[in-house]
């Protein structure tokens, strides 16, 4: 994405094409939301951009998306995803990863799905779907969310044009994070049917 392209859009219509953008980008509307974030980052370093008002528009377009997508799943359902998905870069063995790993991890994948591209996208249409509870993911949605954002904004801002170093070094962190995440809940699974075995025994 243009820098110039970016900032000739945000200074002809304002800081709303942050929101559209970020919307588009968690519904699944094809949109480098990462990278978008960062270049935010980098215009407010550079005094093009004011700092709170890119978080709250740049947050607000992601909350907006989490609920829209919560919103489609809940009423459309999985064959109308399936079917229809594919408009939007949804291809069905990518929706059937997104599933299983919501399935499997539950509102985990709404938290730390905001940094896995394809499961930051999908998890709300299953969460959806699956009829999770409104509240507890309106709530892990708006901190991950808020999280998400405010973190690569600030990569851009501190860190400005070596944002790819970066990025890399952020997106290692966080898959070591769900990794441990990951192992831990499954620990404690298998720990929880050996104690179940052990008192049927």
């Amino acid at each position: 994405m243009n820098l110039d392209v970016v900032s000739h859009y945000i200074q002809v219509f304002g800081y709303i094409v942050i929101l559209i953008i970020l919307f588009c980008g968690i519904v699944g509307i094809p949109a480098p939301e990462e990278s978008f974030l960062v270049l935010l980052g980098i215009f407010v370093s550079k005094h093009q951009l004011h700092l709170t008002k890119s978080m709250l528009y740049a947050f607000g377009g992601v909350f907006l998306g989490m609920m829209v997508a919560y919103v489609i799943g809940y009423y459309v359902g999985t064959p109308f995803l399936y079917k229809y998905g594919k408009y939007i870069g949804f291809s069905k063995p990518r929706m059937q990863k997104a599933e299983k790993q919501f399935n499997k991890y539950g509102i985990w994948a709404i938290f730390f799905g905001f940094y896995i591209p394809g499961i930051r996208q999908l998890s709300p249409y299953f969460a959806g779907i699956s009829r999770y509870p409104i509240g507890m993911y309106t709530l892990v949605s708006f901190i991950g969310g808020a999280v998400w954002t405010v973190v690569f904004i600030l990569i851009g801002y501190y860190v400005g044009d070596k944002f790819e170093v970066m990025y890399i070094g952020i997106g290692i962190g966080a898959l070591v994070v769900i990794y441990l995440i990951w192992k831990s809940i499954r620990r404690s699974k298998q720990q929880k049917q050996r104690e179940i075995e052990q008192t049927k025994e």
